[in-house]
């Protein structure tokens, strides 16, 4: 990536998002932060489930912070659904002076998505894979959208072809 910037990417459990963010962090060396490995970390380490939603976030906020300091690019892997968590990154970005990258992944085909929520073994030490009937719920927490955001279908692309339009898309 010739430009620093913070690609902060969204969607449901098992939209592909994580897939996508490796892909491009792949490309570009660029470090990614995930929430479900720090809200797992939280979990192991004692701190209840009901308080480890937003802390997880502000974990990686902090992680993306010193990594934008040192210059680099930053990806944040996290489902983004409501308006709180996306403006999270956008502070984070207009107080590093460095451009924002909002990239929402979907599964428009419901049977693919929840078969791939059925059969998903991510082993995340700490967490259970997440059900169908919790990605649902997740759905319904879904704000609006207010910001320009590059809009990917995982289930009309294959994953490299969704890479490609990632990190074009980043590079803009």
């Amino acid at each position: 990536m010739s430009k620093q910037g913070l690609i902060a990417m969204s969607g449901l459990p098992g939209s592909g998002k994580s897939t996508v963010a490796e892909g491009v962090a792949r490309q570009i060396q660029a470090p990614i932060f995930s929430v479900d490995p720090a809200e797992a970390a939280m979990w192991t380490s004692g701190f209840s489930k009901a308080d480890t939603g937003l802390a997880a976030y502000k974990v990686l906020q902090a992680l993306a912070a010193e990594n934008l300091k040192l210059g680099l690019s930053v990806i944040i892997d996290a489902v983004n659904p409501v308006e709180a968590a996306r403006n999270m990154w956008r502070q984070l970005a207009e107080e590093h002076d460095v451009p924002l990258t909002f990239i929402e992944v979907v599964c428009s085909n419901e049977q693919i998505h929840r078969a791939r929520i059925e059969s998903r073994v991510r082993g995340i030490p700490g967490m259970s894979e997440v059900s169908w009937d919790r990605v649902l719920a997740r759905k319904r927490e879904y704000e609006p959208w207010t910001d320009d955001r590059l809009l990917l279908d995982s289930s009309q692309l294959n994953p490299e072809a969704l890479i490609e339009q990632a990190i074009a898309r980043c590079l803009a």
